[in-house]
C-alpha cells in the first residue's frame, strides 16, 4: 500500500499539461465523452460507468466518500469495475476498508480540515465537502496546467441529481455553498500560478466563480 510520505511522489508528473475531471452530475451525460481516449483524466465516485460507453480508461480516480467503499451498491464501483490500470487516490481513513487486492496501486490520502486548499497531498487534502475538491487537489500536486471540471453542476435538486440511479437519493443542498467557496478557492489559486481551473457544465452553479469553458472548442 502506499501514501503520500514521500514529498516528491508523482509532484509535477504532468507538469505542463491538460487533465479533464469527471464529476457526477447529470450534464455529463450529454457529453461526448469518446475524445478521452487521448486525454488524461482524473475520475470520481461513479465515474467508472462512463468508461465501458465510451470506450475509454481513467488514469487516475478518487473517492472520499465512504459510501463507495461500504455501500453494497457502489462499493464495486470504487472496486472490481476499475480498470487495473487506473491509479486510485483514497481518502486514508478508508483503507481497511477498501479491497486489500487493490492496495498496490492506491494512494491513501490523509483529510485535513474542511475548508482549504493543499499544494502537497504529502500533507493531506481539504476534503470541502465534495469529492471534486479531492480531484482538485490531485491534478494540482499531479503539476497539470489546466484543469476542466466536466458533470460538476452542484445542483442537488429533483429525483436524479447524479448521472447515475440510487436507489436512495442523497441530497447535498446544505453543503453546496461550502463546496461552492472552496472550490472558487481553488480556482483562484490557479489564477495566481497562471494555471487554469475552468467549468465546462454550462448551467453549473460554479458559472459565477469559475471561467466557462465550451467542451467542444477543447476538443
Amino acid at each position: 500500500m502506499m501514501f503520500f510520505k514521500n514529498k516528491s511522489m508523482l509532484r509535477n508528473h504532468h507538469k505542463g499539461e491538460r487533465v479533464f475531471i469527471l464529476g457526477n452530475g447529470p450534464s455529463i451525460k450529454e457529453e461526448d465523452l469518446s475524445f478521452l481516449k487521448n486525454e488524461v483524466s482524473i475520475g470520481i465516485n461513479a465515474s467508472t460507468l462512463l468508461e465501458k460507453d465510451w470506450g475509454f480508461t481513467q488514469d487516475y480516480y478518487c473517492v472520499s466518500d465512504a459510501r463507495f467503499i461500504n455501500h453494497p451498491e457502489k462499493r464495486s464501483l470504487a472496486t472490481n469495475l476499475l480498470s487495473k490500470k487506473t491509479k486510485r487516490f483514497i481518502r486514508a481513513d478508508l483503507r481497511d476498508s477498501d479491497d486489500p487486492s487493490l492496495r498496490g496501486s492506491t494512494f491513501y490520502v490523509p483529510h485535513l480540515l474542511r475548508d482549504g486548499f493543499s499544494k502537497n497531498l504529502a500533507v493531506g487534502y481539504y476534503y470541502g465537502s465534495t469529492t471534486t475538491m479531492l480531484a482538485i487537489q490531485i491534478a494540482y500536486h499531479l503539476g497539470f496546467q489546466d484543469v476542466y471540471l466536466l458533470g460538476v453542476d452542484l445542483r442537488y435538486s429533483g429525483e436524479n441529481p447524479r448521472f447515475y440511479k440510487e436507489s436512495s437519493v442523497q441530497l447535498e443542498d446544505s453543503f453546496t455553498s461550502v463546496q461552492l467557496m472552496n472550490i472558487a478557492k481553488a480556482g483562484e489559486i490557479f489564477r495566481e500560478e497562471s494555471r487554469g481551473l475552468y467549468i465546462c457544465s454550462k448551467n453549473s452553479f460554479l458559472r459565477p466563480y469559475l471561467p466557462y469553458v465550451n467542451l467542444g472548442d477543447k476538443i
